[in-house]
């Protein structure tokens, strides 16, 4: 394979033969049936079967008249090949197969862009077709070819025991494979993806439960001194919320009574959770141990270690930021610091994971928007302390307590804060359908000295054609510019092509007040912090699930002033305006994770973008009677040491 094509696999984050085979189709478009022009829906992927009645030929596009057997008419265009001319032949039957458009003017016009498959009726047989993500400078024949091979290269070897696949009667792995890549019909499709829906779960319930019989009950760490937290608490601008209080009371007792504290904290977001995260480490800190604390994004690090290194400015604490874009002379110096324990807190992103970042006493981690993590992720960074390490489980996105137990392990202490505090006030969310009223709102508040967002969905190549009335964060800056710099506004912006140190320095410049606007896509989700900051317009915001809704909210109101979330969408299904309706009702983030759940019922997360635990949520909350079925039967092996050793190899899969 040419190394330009290792590489844009690589990019994608496929790196062995298994992750091409486990790379699975986004969707599926079935031609196996022929309709007639005039029953063609339109905007819907289909075969058309017609004998060729026109060839125009212009600079950059081939235009063919296609007539059917009704003596509809629809005319076929191929954009940019000039070439494909010579491939038809007039009064010659052919087959087309690609995505109709149907416009009404004087009269109806049936039309096909670019066909996806196409050839003479006598030779082409038009199956289902798998449609992958697309992967940047490759194309869809060689991801094809790629695929091919992979599948004929893989291993046959079936990794459960005969008798689970009998007793939830499911095909073998490699059959599921080629159902999967290569289907023949919907049913194939659909044995396929129920196999890979068992093995996700299982696995998840495998490595969880393991990990759960090997979690101590017991902490050996001996913490008993809370002086610093007392100080602490008397130097705060702020009263503590009840439910933060309520967070530390029972962190502390299981603290002091050296039982092991395994705590999921779920709250609104800025409802003050890292409050409660800071002063546990204090906690742990004050009695000789580190702490280190884990987030998803550098953005999010960096503001955890600059306010936790100010809160203990006055303690002597040394408090260290560790990221993966650190340059090598300065992680050198930061790890062996870790390691000789002249570090007390290492707060940082996935980098603190590395092998080798050695910690001399770690006796608590932390881990911010933990849904972001995978299962295996959250156990490495316990494993960097002894048995009994504290463990406490951040989240902005709540989850209800039996969905949790079953994620987490029946262990879990499940802690809720749902007061604010004090002075804070609830976001005030406003539908609009024209995109000038929002520029209005923005406006006003920039210019009573108050910064704004604008977020954009995030979107894929291979859907532009589906997607031409949703804007891109480029177009959208440029709008915005046009609209807002000869009035003296600063627009600033920010997209998911740039690298991450370039991100998060025009974030910075943002929270700088460097710029009055920024413009970006989901990249600022989580975790970013300017209070000053008090409109949030969100474009197309039928497009974006509700979680995700409430979650960019939650990057304004973080102040005292009054803030404002807008959502900008004229074209929402009746799904997407139930969803934009719960987001005008109400700001809070328990009503509206349980509204997310009911309106997004199972969802079908196989072969989708989701990851870490967002993905088992779905899963597990789609497939309840499976998954407890599947609970159920890891139990018995790990009751039994002959099937346990059978599936040790697994026990590290699940990432």
């Amino acid at each position: 394979m040419p190394k330009a094509k290792e590489n844009q696999f690589v990019k994608k984050g496929i790196e062995s033969v298994e992750d091409l085979i486990l790379f699975f189709p986004r969707k599926y478009y079935d031609f196996r049936e022929i309709t007639l022009i005039q029953d063609a829906i339109p905007d819907e992927y289909q075969s058309i079967k017609g004998i060729v009645k026109e060839i125009k030929t212009k600079p950059n596009a081939v235009i063919l008249k296609v007539e059917d057997s009704k003596a509809s008419i629809i005319y076929v265009t191929f954009f940019h090949q000039s070439y494909i001319a010579q491939k038809f032949t007039i009064n010659e039957s052919y087959i087309f197969c690609g995505r109709v458009s149907v416009t009404y003017g004087y009269r109806k016009f049936v039309s096909m862009a670019n066909p996806i498959l196409y050839g003479p009726s006598s030779e082409l047989n038009p199956g289902i077709l798998p449609v992958y993500s697309k992967i940047k400078g490759m194309s869809d024949d060689y991801l094809k070819r790629c695929m091919n091979s992979a599948y004929s290269i893989v291993r046959s070897d079936e990794y459960l025991e005969n008798s689970i696949i009998k007793k939830f009667d499911m095909i073998y792995f490699r059959k599921a494979l080629q159902y999967i890549h290569f289907p023949k019909t919907t049913e194939e499709i659909n044995e396929g993806k129920s196999r890979f829906l068992f093995d996700e779960l299982f696995f998840f319930n495998l490595n969880l439960l393991q990990n759960e019989n090997n979690q101590m009950k017991q902490s050996p760490f001996e913490i008993d001194k809370f002086e610093l937290s007392k100080q602490l608490m008397g130097e705060l601008p702020f009263e503590l919320t009840e439910g933060q209080r309520n967070a530390l009371r029972m962190i502390s007792k299981k603290m002091k009574n050296k039982e092991r504290v395994n705590a999921l904290i779920q709250g609104d977001v800025g409802c003050g959770k890292t409050m409660v995260a800071i002063f546990s480490l204090l906690m742990a800190v004050e009695n000789g141990y580190q702490g280190a604390l884990m987030c998803p994004t550098s953005v999010l690090a960096k503001q955890h270690y600059e306010e936790i290194t100010e809160r203990f400015s006055s303690f002597g604490i040394k408090v260290a930021y560790l990221s993966g874009d650190m340059k090598i002379r300065e992680r050198k110096k930061v790890v062996k610091a870790i390691k000789e324990g002249e570090v007390d807190i290492v707060v940082g992103t996935h980098a603190v994971l590395s092998k080798d970042v050695e910690f001399q006493s770690l006796a608590l981690t932390i881990v911010d928007e933990e849904h972001r993590f995978g299962v295996k992720q959250r156990e490495l960074l316990q494993l960097k302390a002894s048995k009994g390490v504290h463990t406490i489980s951040m989240s902005a996105t709540p989850i209800p307590r039996s969905l949790a137990l079953t994620i987490h392990g029946d262990s879990i202490d499940v802690m809720n804060i749902k007061s604010l505090p004090k002075g804070r006030k609830p976001v005030e969310t406003t539908l609009i359908t024209v995109e000038e009223d929002s520029y209005r709102r923005i406006y006003e508040e920039v210019k009573s000295g108050r910064q704004a967002y604008v977020v954009c969905p995030l979107v894929e190549e291979s859907n532009s054609d589906m997607l031409k009335d949703v804007e891109s964060v480029e177009e959208a800056f440029a709008k915005a510019k046009t609209y807002f710099e000869p009035k003296g506004i600063r627009v600033g912006m920010a997209t998911g092509k740039m690298k991450q140190q370039d991100i998060d320095a025009e974030l910075e410049k943002f929270a700088n007040k460097e710029y009055d606007i920024f413009i970006s896509t989901t990249i600022i989700e989580v975790g970013v912090n300017v209070p000053n900051a008090t409109v949030i317009l969100i474009k197309n915001a039928e497009r974006f699930g509700l979680a995700q809704l409430h979650q960019l909210r939650g990057r304004v109101g973080r102040g005292s002033y009054q803030s404002y979330c807008l959502l900008l969408s004229d074209k929402a299904t009746e799904m997407g305006r139930r969803k934009l309706e719960t987001m005008c009702e109400t700001t809070d983030g328990f009503l509206i994770a349980e509204k997310d759940l009911e309106l997004r019922g199972t969802g079908d997360f196989i072969g989708t973008s989701q990851s870490g635990q967002d993905k088992y949520v779905m899963l597990m909350l789609g497939n309840t009677d499976l998954n407890e079925s599947i609970r159920n039967e890891v139990k018995d092996i790990l009751k039994n040491p002959i099937r346990t050793a059978f599936y040790k190899h697994l026990l590290k899969k699940e990432e």
